[in-house]
């Protein structure tokens, strides 16, 4: 795709845009006639400035940002925030500057859920897309990204660019060595080249070049992190570590952490309580022994504290009829809402880590510090996505998973994790050097 096009495309994505805050605001803005009357449009005129005005502040906070859309659950959510609380915060300020009547809350509320919904309903129809939906990928170097990218976009990659064909996979077209880049461009003219490392055979300035000729250029990991939303830790440096990947730890975001997350985890821990002391009570009466046992992790900062869960096995070792009980009801784990009511941990986020696995695991990938940015959570990323991956995963698949979510935290993101364990059941388990069963 020629640079012309894609900026064609990328203000046929805005004008789409405009369109659907403008039918989204006015439908609003019918929808509150309808519904309170003449009253709503007091005199001729009163509405046109409003509702047009929050069409554009609505319009302008969905195409100013730069980064990329997010699909699913988390386009609406992120999208819906944007434009609502962008005309919130400009329709007040011009208001109390310059005396412009705002548009009323509901048309507001119901514009921004009208414009988002219309908004992704009509990116559906553009005919560019991102570099995800384009056919006329070029991967050039091969190794175990590329390998998983080539296995997910498989009708859309032209080939592959490889000095030992034998590294590329079956079924993906051989197109010869990396240094034939320029030649395999001109002949097959791809919409993006998909970079694994800094492959032999390939200058910067060779690459500048194909970037300013209109073919976008793109290393693996950041695209293997947007299209299989997890992090490829391999290739992150402890430069990265320490000043790219910067996590939303601040203290405004903890503090909204324990508005929405630990105040869900204390509502859920009141409603829970029967079900807590009776299976306490169950526990301690036919085992003989404590209800609850201790199992000291690592948490936010690497600050230890003893994790809660049901104790299902008895002295012996074996576990007791109503240890296997609570285990097919997948309750073992309900007494964590304690620690998060005592602060040790949050609803979602990573999985909590016995203290001699995180420190072994510190010392095999360094990037696994990276998950104690936050605290440990009772759901967190691969549990939303385990069925999605398959098998059992191993700490490495974990580490991809758990960093993703770190990188990306975000109340939508928790809001998509609720909602696919809600609606489909979890297939499979994690294993126990990560969640202690």
């Amino acid at each position: 795709m020629s640079q012309s096009l894609r900026q064609e495309n990328k203000n046929w994505v805005a004008l789409l845009d405009l369109f659907a805050c403008m039918a989204g605001f006015g439908v609003a803005a019918l929808c509150e006639r309808l519904w309170f009357g003449p009253m709503a449009w007091n005199r001729p005129g009163s509405w046109v400035l409003p509702w047009t005005l929050s069409a554009a502040i609505g319009w302008l906070a969905m195409v100013f940002p730069e980064g990329q859309w997010h699909e699913g659950v988390r386009l609406w959510v992120d999208g819906f925030l944007a434009i609502m609380g962008t005309n919130l915060l400009v329709q007040c300020g011009l208001t109390y500057l310059v005396g412009i009547p705002p548009a009323s809350w509901p048309v507001i509320i119901l514009g921004s859920a009208f414009s988002i919904g219309a908004a992704a309903l009509l990116r559906r129809w553009n005919p560019g897309g991102t570099i995800d939906d384009r056919k006329g990928i070029l991967l050039v170097g091969f190794d175990s990204i590329t390998a998983s990218l080539a296995a997910t976009l498989q009708g859309k990659i032209v080939g592959g660019l490889e000095n030992v064909p034998s590294a590329i996979p079956p079924g993906l077209e051989v197109l010869g060595a990396i240094d034939h880049l320029n030649e395999i461009c001109e002949t097959r003219s791809p919409g993006s080249i998909v970079l694994s490392g800094k492959p032999a055979g390939v200058s910067f300035r060779q690459l500048l070049q194909l970037h300013y000729s209109g073919i976008d250029v793109e290393a693996a990991p950041y695209l293997y992190e947007r299209v299989l939303q997890r992090v490829a830790w391999q290739y992150l440096q402890p430069s990265d570590l320490l000043f790219f990947l910067n996590p939303n730890n601040s203290p405004a975001m903890l503090a909204f952490q324990a508005v929405y997350k630990n105040l869900l985890g204390l509502t859920l821990r009141i409603i829970f309580a029967p079900l807590l002391i009776l299976t306490s009570l169950l526990i301690v009466s036919f085992t003989g022994g404590p209800a609850l046992e201790r199992i000291e992790c690592l948490g936010f900062r690497r600050i230890p504290f003893q994790m809660l869960r049901f104790r299902i096995l008895r002295s012996d070792g074996n576990p007791s009829w109503i240890g296997k009980l609570i285990a097919r009801l997948r309750l073992t784990n309900l007494p964590q809402l304690m620690n998060v009511v005592r602060g040790e941990m949050t609803l979602f986020g990573p999985a909590p880590v016995r203290t001699a696995f995180a420190d072994r695991l510190s010392e095999l990938l360094p990037a696994y510090a990276y998950r104690f940015t936050l605290k440990p959570g009772i759901f967190g990323w691969p549990n939303a996505s385990l069925e999605e991956t398959g098998g059992l995963p191993d700490d490495a698949l974990l580490l991809e998973l758990d960093l993703y979510y770190v990188k990306q935290e975000s109340p939508s993101l928790d809001l998509d994790i609720l909602l696919r364990m809600l609606f489909r059941p979890a297939s499979v388990k994690r294993p126990a050097a990560v969640v202690p069963q």
